[in-house]
């Protein structure tokens, strides 16, 4: 028995982590053609809903419309699904990370982009979408600085410390109370290293401009396995400023 799929939230899903089609289907173990045909109908099988669920660390219920008629058969999805992998959340928790992601939603748009958009090097020359850059030292320099001082719970110094479009997106107040939400319980950070970099030159909703987007791979002691931040910027009168954050 298919399933009905909030496709809108789907795709949400898919570009907030800077993902083509493609890259769920690897992740996900389904086909190119499958994840194409559930984002064009709306429908996918159980087993279809479970492997696309696993690949965002979730659960079935958040990509259905609404749930099933058949409580039995929503169980029987969820059992399978690989839970969330920070260890210091209850599901609970989990879900209100996800409102708290869409709180924040309006400017985390800076890694809302997929195969139609294209990046370019430090030379401006186009590459693959998606594709991987250099990071100069100085870029790298200012986003670990704004990083710091979310590590040092100086959230409000760091919506300060932010680009327009953040600022004019979410309240300081807003920024805090999420950041004491999702951020905070983690605690203090062991490791980050750089994992990847894309610098798209357009977003979807956003003017052109020189956008940079870096993921890390980072250890905090509040949580037994690696987390992946993902920092996005966009230069503002010659310094890179944060535009969105994001934990998963």
């Amino acid at each position: 028995m298919d399933m009905k799929i909030d496709t809108q939230k789907l795709i949400q899903l898919r570009n907030t982590k800077a993902w083509s089609q493609q890259h769920l289907a690897e992740v996900s173990g389904l086909s190119l053609r499958t994840i194409q045909r559930i984002e064009k109908t709306q429908s996918a099988s159980q087993e279809s809903v479970k492997a696309i669920a696993a690949a965002f660390d979730g659960t079935p219920e958040m990509l259905l419309v609404e749930a099933p008629a058949d409580k039995e058969q929503l169980d029987a999805a969820s059992a399978s699904v690989v839970q969330p992998r920070h260890s210091g959340f209850s599901v609970s928790r989990q879900q209100l990370l996800w409102i708290a992601t869409a709180l924040l939603l309006s400017f985390t748009l800076a890694v809302y982009w997929s195969q139609s958009v294209n990046a370019n090097d430090s030379n401006k020359k186009e590459v693959g979408s998606g594709a991987p850059v250099q990071v100069g030292d100085i870029a790298l320099q200012q986003g670990m600085n704004w990083l710091q001082l979310v590590d040092d719970e100086q959230y409000a110094l760091s919506w300060d410390e932010s680009g327009p479009i953040f600022k004019t997106s979410v309240t300081q107040a807003k920024w805090i109370e999420a950041m004491q939400l999702v951020r905070q319980p983690l605690g203090i950070v062991k490791s980050r290293e750089l994992a990847m970099a894309q610098a798209p030159s357009t977003l979807p909703g956003l003017p052109e401009g020189e956008y940079l987007i870096m993921t890390f791979s980072t250890a905090f002691d509040g949580n037994t396995s690696v987390s992946t931040e993902t920092l996005s910027m966009v230069k503002v009168n010659g310094e890179y400023r944060a535009i969105g954050y994001f934990i998963r």
